[in-house]
């Protein structure tokens, strides 16, 4: 099972380029339609996995340095974030796709070239100074929109095929755990304590003897929280940069289990870019009625949301999901 979805973000400028001279750039990509203004999904994950870590209580993941990089490591037991954001870590070698997939976000308004002139004069008069720094900084405020995909059916499932593990069948969870990260040469990084935290959301650790593999298997109750708390973090989250707050909580969402790839993404766009140079302005309810009339032609549903309901339609999804009544 597939969640796609589609947000509609109205901020500022979410991360830059490696700017020109004293120019501080925005990050922005020439399409046919003229230059638009980005955000990665690197800068949006580390937003959301930060924001996670501090408001839902998501473990810090482990890391480790091999060959000069540094490489989110463990499993799935140990961090929601490896879970999600999966690795591939060089020694001992394996790898974990990632599970949550962003796609960049796109401005639907063009940059035109709107400059920011800065100095740091109150702070040199502070100091005595009547000299200043001067900085110029590309500025940008629109509205973007995002595509991503959860693939639910992997969230709490993790095959480690490269690394043999060595667990036998008699084995406890707590062995069949430290034999796990014995095999990835972390065990000098967990305790006991660990351990007795981790047994309560796994389900089960398989070993394949022929194939020298180990599947990993969460309970219900663990994986259904990581993916109610991902939605949730991001339908409220911001980012720091530069001193201030960008704000990217969705003001239009739309999520459907029916779709594997979000094209529906294409008539939301159409719909922004005719709204936008009419001089209008988005209503959400109009649009939530055109995408689910564009999914109910094709035999397929649609739930929308904006920033009123997005967690009471977060909630029904998560009910959807897991069969709940």
């Amino acid at each position: 099972m597939k969640l796609t979805g589609v947000f509609v973000i109205e901020t500022g400028v979410v991360n830059r380029g490696d700017g020109i001279g004293n120019i501080a750039t925005v990050k922005k990509v020439n399409t046919p339609e003229g230059i638009k203004v980005f955000f990665s999904p690197v800068s949006y994950k580390r937003a959301l996995w930060n924001a996670l870590i501090q408001n839902k209580r998501w473990r810090v993941p482990l890391v480790t340095k091999e060959g000069g990089v540094v490489q989110r490591t463990g499993t799935i037991i140990d961090s929601e974030e490896f879970d999600f954001a999966g690795t591939m870590v060089a020694k001992p070698k394996y790898e974990r796709e990632g599970t949550f997939l962003v796609d960049n976000g796109i401005s639907i308004n063009n940059y035109f070239g709107d400059m920011e002139f800065m100095t740091n004069m109150a702070i040199s008069k502070l100091y005595g100074e009547n000299e200043a720094n001067i900085i110029n900084k590309e500025n940008f405020y629109g509205v973007y929109i995002m595509p991503f995909a959860i693939e639910l059916d992997r969230v709490g499932v993790q095959e480690i095929k490269t690394v043999d593990t060595k667990i036998k069948d008699s084995d406890t969870i707590e062995e069949k755990i430290k034999k796990i990260y014995k095999a990835l040469n972390l065990e000098d990084k967990i305790t006991d304590i660990h351990i007795q935290e981790w047994v309560k959301i796994i389900e089960s650790i398989d070993y394949d003897q022929e194939e020298k593999t180990t599947k990993i298997v969460l309970t219900y109750q663990e994986r259904k929280r990581r993916v109610k708390e991902l939605l949730e973090g991001m339908g409220e989250l911001a980012k720091r940069i530069e001193g201030s707050e960008r704000n990217l909580s969705p003001y239009f969402s739309a999520f459907s289990l029916d779709y594997i790839a979000p094209k529906y993404m294409l008539l939301i766009k159409d719909y922004l870019k005719k709204v936008f140079s009419d001089g209008g302005y988005l209503d959400t309810q109009d649009l939530s009625q055109k995408v689910q009339e564009f999914a109910k032609n094709e035999g397929k549903e649609i739930k929308t949301a904006d920033y009123y309901n997005y967690n009471a339609v977060v909630n029904d999804l998560i009910k959807e999901i897991f069969k709940e009544s």
